[in-house]
């Protein structure tokens, strides 16, 4: 970070209008703001230098790949077995986020599956690790969007 960005009102407007639509055009997030198009575009450079913005993104919906099920997975591990058991969850294919956590669970994952039937045995690949204690799952109902670097096209295990 190069400088500090106190974060106020307008910057927020900024924000929530670029995490709407990356496109946004600064004059119309300026009119909305009662400032000018310099002003929005100065404070975004601001923003982008200090590491509050970083980059913009397209969101994908998985449904209209074919991937109707997206999960949350809790994993109990015995510690202090919790990095093992993270690399076994990070080479499956459907598994699009892990980290370990504090809470509830030692990990957390997301996953992208074509079906609820693949969810299942995920689950079981995961909790027939003889170090995992309990893996419990979420099916997510409402609208999924997720970031590209997240989500693989066309991987043949999925």
């Amino acid at each position: 970070m190069t400088s500090k960005v106190r974060v106020d009102e307008i910057n927020i407007n900024i924000i929530r209008a670029l995490q709407k639509n990356a496109r946004a055009n600064f004059a119309g997030i300026a009119r909305d703001c009662g400032v000018s198009t310099d002003t929005i575009s100065k404070r975004f450079r601001k923003m982008k230098r200090a590491g509050v913005i970083r980059g913009t993104t397209v969101l994908l919906n998985p449904k209209s790949f074919g991937y109707n099920c997206v999960a949350s997975l809790g994993v109990d591990v015995s510690y202090p077995h919790l990095r093992e058991v993270v690399e076994l969850i990070q080479r499956i294919p459907e598994i699009v986020f892990c980290a370990t956590s504090m809470g509830k669970h030692d990990i957390f994952c997301i996953g992208v599956l074509r079906n609820v039937g693949r969810l299942s045995q995920v689950k079981d690949l995961i909790k027939g690790h003889p170090l995992v204690r309990e893996v419990t799952t979420n099916i997510w109902v409402d609208e999924i969007l997720l970031c590209p670097e997240n989500f693989e096209f066309g991987h043949p295990n999925r």
